[in-house]
């Protein structure tokens, strides 16, 4: 009987978990689909801005624009900056542990020093606790990104690498390639493009460098063309990135949730058959027990 009762506490215990995994499923589907309504409507103004930057940098002169030119520093003494982008929350199945794991390879395989910008409490505590120094004064939240929240990344970042403490900024975020599949992305916001790898840059920020013949003026100069546009441009492309690693969050505690749910359904019939068939054993076993006791007091 010790037994039957440890399985139908184990059975009510699984049930009891299931009811919360189908609860953070729902609401994970409802932050999806709001989430999915905010990119929609960010995708117009995203889209313009890239086709305007791609316009620009098909035609912008040979320019020392602190926005365009690359630092020309030994690697070694070269100070990089990068923007992570993780959750404020786990239960999200491999979500943070990608975009943490991609973080380090950077790291280690572009060297020099390192400076860590990284919005949502799960990596905070990461790289805390793998011992990776982070900006300790940046703490943002990656729950329902908004326009301004972007801007005040941008206005925490942008000025250390006008300044010149960084020599390069990178941003790492995760991207819904679809329903089922999300990925890893580290994207380089500044310098936005060098003279030698302008094409490069340029196919890397998802903007295509096709040949025009059209002509651009630039009024009243380059330097306050791009002075104007390149910090609005990086400013869409953050929250952007925001608005990604959000959907990529909800999409993937969605599936998390139900997988969990699925494996609590599968866990949960297996031990009802372990439960039926003790149960069974225990009352085949009293049967016999009384009818035993039938015959010997006959006898």
């Amino acid at each position: 009987m010790a037994q039957l009762r440890e399985i139908k506490d184990r059975i009510s215990s699984i049930e009891g978990t299931q009811k919360i995994t189908n609860a953070m499923y729902m609401i994970a589907t409802t932050k999806l689909r709001h989430a999915k309504e905010y990119r929609d409507r960010n995708a117009v103004y995203f889209n313009a801005l890239k086709n305007l930057v791609e316009r620009l940098l098909r035609h912008v002169p040979d320019t020392d624009n602190r926005y365009l030119k690359k630092v020309d520093k030994p690697r070694d003494r070269q100070v990089h900056g990068y923007l992570v982008i993780t959750a404020d929350k786990g239960l999200a199945g491999a979500y943070n542990l990608n975009v943490q794991k991609e973080t380090e390879r950077l790291i280690r395989e572009r060297g020099g020093h390192s400076r860590l910008f990284v919005v949502g409490m799960t990596g905070r505590r990461y790289f805390d606790h793998h011992g990776i120094p982070m900006e300790p004064d940046f703490n943002y939240s990656a729950e329902e990104p908004t326009h301004h929240l972007g801007r005040l990344i941008m206005r925490a970042i942008f000025p250390l690498y006008t300044s010149g403490e960084l020599d390069d900024i990178t941003i790492v975020y995760t991207a819904m390639k679809s329903a089922m599949e999300v990925e890893v992305r580290a994207r380089q916001l500044l310098p936005l493009v060098s003279q030698l790898d302008r094409t490069d840059m340029l196919l890397s920020h998802g903007l295509t460098s096709g040949v025009s013949n059209e002509e651009f003026l630039f009024s009243p100069s380059v330097d306050e063309v791009v002075d104007a546009v390149v910090p609005n441009y990086m400013n869409g492309y953050i929250y952007s990135a925001l608005i990604e690693s959000y959907c990529s969050e909800q999409n993937s505690r969605m599936l998390a949730m139900q997988t969990a749910s699925d494996a609590a359904v599968s866990i949960t019939r297996d031990l009802t058959m372990q439960y039926n068939r003790e149960r069974q054993k225990a009352i085949t076993q009293e049967i016999t027990e009384v009818s035993a006791g039938a015959e010997a007091l006959k006898r």
